[in-house]
């Protein structure tokens, strides 16, 4: 992998490539720069070598024409014996000599000829000869005005008892450039071979720095997928600090995260346990909630809702006219709706629309939606009811007012008279009594107020005492009243009062309304689990339209005849909430021309476990799965 590390780091995006051309980059900067200042310095070194070589040279130079006297011979030699004398000098420095006596005349020259020299041009003006004849030493490059060519000069002072002699060497400086050039190509060269070494060992180095990188992406990667996974770096530098700060940010959201599930799963537990359908959109306009009583509302499953428009979703245009002017008005909108179906229904929406971080949510509503079916019947029921009684009160209450006004103004002195409104006032008062009593009676067992104590009881013996009771009223009437047992009867599991009034009321009203001569039969008998018994008359029977409703409060197949025969409208609603308060039902059948028959069914022992049964008229609460 080494091997193409370096083209690999080059093409890869990332922190690997970034530190491989950071590092190339350096390591060239830094080359360069080393050699920069090197070529610089081995330069200016070359030239002070050179220049400290040549001053050597010169002082051997000098030494030498003193050793030999060869400067108190100068003024007599021609310039072949100076050539002689000067030229080994200079050949063995390796540099021009000039000898310059002490009124600043070339006297000898290795590189001039004698008429060179013949033409005594004055050299004390040059740099080098005054600082010599100065100093003592004179260094400087110009150019030479005999030879017309650059030199680096070095002059030395020669005391001689007659003036201060001048030796003077020179060289050209392509010498130099020579040495510099060989120098600056061997420096180039090693800073090629630093440069190779560098982009060799760069990428070995960045695969190796950004190795910890790596891990953690591919940790940080893997904790996308799975929060437990962890770095478990044991690294004291940077990396292994950023590696355990990563480890516990990932701590710190794996606890937000479990945080999030149990509200999300405690709010999903709290919607679907709800009575009321709750509904959301989002800024689209799209259902991303939808809670169980909302589905069952709808009759839709689970996700038969989700990422559709509401109307769409439950199939209801008023409904997503109510949402699109929550939303686009942003203001909260209310609306019922009337659900057809097998089991019709009314349902009352609360529409709200949704606030953001950033002010208006789009078309973002919550919607909760109330099942107000029940609500609403009860409240027909409860006009109904207020309707019914300020009528049965106030037929009643009239009779009263105008009988009594009527023995007020006199017929009170009569005998006859006032026989007969005083047995009038009387038997409206009873029907106020009756009334009265049966309003009482169901309200306590609609309010659950009626203490019921079951127990097993008898059934044939409970149906004959009953009988037993309606006998004088039964004969009066015309109508024969008896007691038959089915096989298998046995004993019913009751409260003995409330068996007795719901026995009492079907035979009282079958009695009344079967006419003369006329057969009521109770007949006690038992089914599978359940105590059967029936009151059946044969009477001009109850025409079916009128079947579904005979339960209800005040409803009457015949109003003139009941108000005579001086029924509340009330025994068979109480007969009904009685039987169902003991953990029965009851039912009627009925034909014109032949007669009726209303079943009651109980319990014939005792429940395995205790459960609440609530009336209708209270309202039910729907299961909660």
């Amino acid at each position: 992998m080494i091997r193409f590390s370096g083209f690999y780091a080059l093409v890869r995006p990332g922190l690997h490539r970034r530190l491989l051309l950071v590092s190339l980059g350096l390591l060239s900067l830094a080359l360069v720069a080393a050699g920069l200042y090197a070529k610089r310095g081995l330069t200016q070194d070359l030239a002070h070598r050179a220049e400290r070589d040549l001053a050597t040279r010169t002082q051997t130079v000098a030494t030498a024409l003193q050793i030999s006297r060869a400067l108190d011979s100068f003024e007599s030699l021609d310039a072949s014996g100076c050539d002689r004398l000067v030229r080994p000098l200079a050949e063995g420095a390796q540099a021009r000599i000039t000898v310059i006596d002490p009124h600043g005349f070339v006297r000898c020259d290795s590189s001039m000829t004698g008429a060179q020299i013949a033409q005594r041009v004055s050299h004390n003006d040059r740099p080098e000869v005054r600082q010599a004849r100065a100093l003592g030493l004179g260094i400087a490059t110009h150019e030479s005005e005999t030879l017309r060519r650059a030199f680096v000069y070095v002059a030395r002072r020669v005391e001689r008892p007659h003036g201060a002699w001048i030796v003077r060497l020179a060289i050209e400086p392509m010498a130099l450039a020579d040495e510099q050039a060989t120098l600056q190509r061997m420096l180039l060269l090693a800073l090629l071979v630093a440069l190779v070494g560098g982009a060799i060992l760069a990428p070995i180095a960045s695969h190796w720095v950004a190795a910890p990188v790596r891990d953690l992406t591919d940790s940080a990667r893997g904790m996308v997928h799975d929060l437990s996974v962890r770095t478990r770096s044991t690294a004291q530098d940077e990396v292994g600090e950023l590696a355990r700060t990563l480890d516990e940010l990932a701590d710190e959201l794996s606890l937000s995260m479990s945080t999030l599930r149990d509200e999300r799963d405690r709010l999903a537990t709290i919607l679907d346990a709800m009575l009321e359908g709750v509904l959301v959109t989002d800024e689209q306009g799209v259902v991303i909630v939808a809670n169980r009583a909302l589905r069952e509302m709808f009759l839709r499953t689970k996700d038969a809702a989700k990422g559709r428009s509401p109307g769409d979703a439950m199939d209801s245009r008023l409904l997503q006219e109510a949402i699109d002017e929550a939303a686009s008005e942003q203001r909260r909108t209310a609306v019922e709706i009337a659900i057809e179906g097998v089991r019709p229904r009314i349902v009352a929406a609360s529409i709200a629309p949704l606030q953001s971080q950033h002010g208006a949510g789009g078309r973002a509503i919550v919607a909760v939606l109330s099942d107000v079916t029940e609500l609403r019947r009860l409240e027909s029921m409860r006009r109904d009811f207020v309707a019914n009684v300020s009528h049965e009160l106030r037929t009643p209450i009239a009779a009263v007012r105008a009988a009594t006004e009527t023995l007020l103004t006199g017929a009170l002195e009569s005998p006859t008279f006032a026989r007969e409104f005083v047995g009038m006032i009387e038997r409206h008062a009873e029907r106020l009594r009756r009334l009265v009593e049966d309003l009482l009676e169901l309200s306590r067992i609609e309010a659950k107020e009626l203490e019921l104590r079951p127990e097993l009881l008898d059934l044939s013996l409970e149906c004959e005492h009953a009988v037993e009771l309606f006998k004088l009223a039964a004969e009066h009437k015309g109508v024969t009243l008896r007691v038959t047992r089915e096989p298998g009867v046995g004993r019913v599991f009751a409260d003995r009062r409330a068996l007795e009034h719901v026995l009492g009321n079907l035979i009282d009203n079958a009695i009344k309304y079967a006419g003369e001569r006329a057969s009521v039969v109770v007949r006690a008998g038992a089914l599978e689990d359940r105590a059967r018994v029936s009151v059946t008359d044969t009477g001009p029977g109850i025409e079916q339209r009128h079947l579904p409703r005979l339960f209800e409060r005040f409803y009457r197949v015949d109003t003139g005849r009941s108000r005579a025969l001086g029924g509340t409208g009330l025994g068979l609603a109480i007969v009904k909430h009685m039987a169902e308060a003991m953990g029965g039902r009851v039912q009627v059948e009925s034909e014109l021309g032949r007669g009726t028959t209303f079943t009651v069914e109980l319990p014939d022992a005792p429940p395995q476990r205790k459960s609440v049964s609530l009336p209708p008229a209270m309202g039910t609460a729907p299961e909660v799965h």
